[in-house]
């Protein structure tokens, strides 16, 4: 139950269809051939709609979606999300399989804004689609400032932060990309906010801790002291209870 096969050919090539900028395919969905080799169903250009019509409630697929959206070259954005569908009439060991599956396809997909599990066409509508793809940029923009780790992320993978600069997001033909001065941008002000907070350093607690026993809700000690526990210690001479039995 442990791996899934994704090699088919056509999947790679659908995968890199949708992420071109240039191609018109904004959807591709991968089906089973068997119970561990996925293959491609098919790509589309039509609407998140269409695309969760070829989904079959009988059926567990996975999707790789293209949604676009922005007002300008410079904001304009491309993000990616997974949908793993498993319909309604699954039965109980396909969605088994989902679990260990699901990961290597994700893998294989590639990096993705938003994951959706969903067995219900209401919970992949284009409404709601964008709605989690708006928390998660709002997520990912609260994290860079409140984690360093993540800000340095963000800052080697533009793409994160859903905007679209180096990938040919190039609609009017004489775009140039500002990527480099955003990130410098970026660090310089959060390097600024670093030194301007007041948080300090962790502190330890440096003294002995007293001691203490535990006590019920009643007030009632729950360790015994020495004098109680002997009370209720038993010695048995085994040799002495043999005689008396004979």
């Amino acid at each position: 139950m442990g791996s899934v096969d994704v090699s088919d050919g056509g999947i790679s090539t659908a995968i890199a269809s949708v992420r071109d900028d240039g191609t018109d395919d904004m959807y591709a969905i991968l089906k089973y051939d068997g119970k561990a080799k996925l293959i491609l169903q098919k790509t589309g250009s039509g609407s998140m709609d269409e695309m969760a019509g070829e989904l079959d409630d009988g059926e567990v697929q996975y999707v790789l979606l293209r949604v676009e959206g922005g007002r300008d070259q410079e904001s304009k954005a491309v993000k990616f999300v997974f949908i793993t569908w498993v319909g309604a009439s699954v039965g109980g060991m396909a969605k088994g399989r989902v679990a260990s599956h699901k990961m290597a396809v994700k893998d294989a997909l590639g990096w993705t804004v938003v994951d959706i599990q969903a067995d219900d066409k209401d919970d992949i509508s284009e409404e709601v689609i964008r709605e989690k793809l708006k928390k998660a940029s709002g997520a990912v923009t609260a994290l860079a400032w409140t984690s360093r780790m993540a800000w340095d992320s963000l800052l080697m993978s533009p793409q994160a932060s859903g905007a679209n600069y180096d990938l040919g997001s190039n609609a009017g033909g004489n775009y140039e990309s500002k990527a480099g001065e955003i990130q410098a941008a970026g660090r310089n002000n959060y390097q600024t906010l670093e030194k301007e907070s007041n948080i300090g350093p962790v502190v330890f607690e440096t003294r002995a801790l007293p001691k203490e026993t535990p006590i019920d809700l009643g007030g009632r000690p729950m360790v015994a002291s020495a004098t109680e526990g002997k009370k209720n210690t038993v010695i048995r001479d085994e040799g002495a209870k043999m005689k008396g039995e004979e």
